[in-house]
């Protein structure tokens, strides 16, 4: 009795050990596995993980540039409008100071146009108007803008005009002008125009009377253009030629010849 209790006792051992051993083994396969799995899945998923990756990058770059279009587009616009608004307003400004320059001239002649051609390379010498013969131009009219003289018609076709401006250095019209001193009235003639001091040259004085800087001149009326008191400017110095027998004043323009929109042709 005592020996088959034995047997059943060792029996029991070597199944209980045989089922620990299978056990442990089977732990030991399936933890091999699933390193190998997980390294697979890794070496497999790393390409399709790199390629979602890059494909977002350039979704957020293709996003980034259509808003940087976008911005760039409505900057451009609204830079477009501060031109147009701040042409608007130069223009319009303009067109009031001749609409005050023509009340001053009622029993004149007076006719307003527009700048239709400036070239560069003749910025300083002329201009041409889009107004002319059918209109009631004559070459002995004087053009006013910005406040101010800034020359005379030179030629005249059926529908517009060209102006000679005082800043024309060949400029050879020789307008008669009026300087207004403290104890007298002094006349001379435009005779060119000093690009240095951004000044007319007046000489040809009829006074040697003292001549102070700020005193006003304007037209005076006499010789070929016979329009008074539009006008020129203010002294800025007066120096004596070489010669010291006659005088040179340069005057600061009373009109802004650097932007020229609009003009008003003046004659009788």
């Amino acid at each position: 009795m005592k020996k088959s209790k034995f047997l059943i006792m060792t029996a029991v051992l070597i199944i209980i050990t045989s089922v620990l051993l299978v056990t442990t083994r089977s732990l030991g396969v399936v933890n091999a596995t699933s390193n190998v799995v997980s390294i697979l899945d890794n070496i497999i998923s790393k390409p399709f993980n790199f390629l979602v990756d890059v494909k977002s990058d350039l979704t957020d770059l293709s996003r980034t540039y259509k808003e940087n279009k976008q911005l760039k587009k409505a900057l451009f616009k609204a830079e477009e409008q501060s031109a147009d608004s701040a042409s608007l307003k130069d223009e319009n400004a303009q067109l009031r100071q001749l609409l005050e320059m023509r009340n001053l001239y009622e029993s004149k002649k007076t006719v307003s146009s527009d700048v239709i051609t400036r070239m560069p390379v003749s910025w300083l010498s002329e201009l041409t108007v889009n107004a002319g013969r059918q209109n009631g131009i004559q070459n002995t009219m004087l053009a006013v803008a910005n406040g101010g003289l800034i020359g005379s018609v030179k030629d005249v076709a059926s529908h517009s005009s060209q102006v000679n401006l005082l800043t024309n250095n060949k400029n050879v019209d020789n307008i008669s002008v009026r300087i207004q001193t403290e104890t007298s009235t002094i006349y001379g003639v435009i005779v060119g125009y000093s690009k240095e001091r951004s000044a007319f040259i007046i000489s040809q004085l009829n006074s040697s009377d003292t001549i102070k800087k700020g005193e006003k001149v304007v037209t005076s009326g006499l010789g070929t253009y016979n329009i008074p008191n539009i006008p020129v400017g203010t002294v800025l110095s007066v120096t004596e030629k070489s010669d010291h027998l006659t005088k040179e004043v340069f005057i600061k323009p009373s009109a802004d010849l650097s932007d020229i929109r609009v003009v008003t042709l003046v004659g009788n």
